[in-house]
């Protein structure tokens, strides 16, 4: 099957998510889209249901991160906003956070 071959993904026999980031090969990997590399998730009205589920669930997960943690620049260093440009537009060096439970007043 096309998720098993070598000429469509390295090493596909392993479980490698980077294989979707921008930088590790993924950057033309619309997982939205039609891309026969993700076949499984089907085409047309059969597509596969939770692969919506899926997408909408991370915006969610990500909407409770944000309501429910404060978000502070690790080790209290101000956030260093240099940009690169490279495939798109980056940070020159990471942030670095963390996240502090919101308590009962705080929120």
């Amino acid at each position: 099957a096309i998720t098993h071959d070598p000429a469509v993904w390295a090493r596909p026999g392993e479980f490698l998510p980077e294989r979707f980031l921008p930088g590790e090969g993924g950057a033309d990997v619309d997982v939205r889209g039609g891309d026969l590399r993700l076949a499984p998730f089907g085409a047309g009205r059969r597509a596969c249901p939770g692969k919506n589920l899926g997408l909408t669930t991370v915006g969610l997960w990500m909407a409770r991160l944000v309501h429910r943690f404060e978000w502070l620049p690790a080790h209290g260093e101000p956030v260093d906003l240099a940009e690169e440009l490279k495939l798109s537009l980056e940070m020159k060096k990471p942030l670095v956070a963390v996240a502090v439970p919101r308590t009962a007043t705080s929120a």
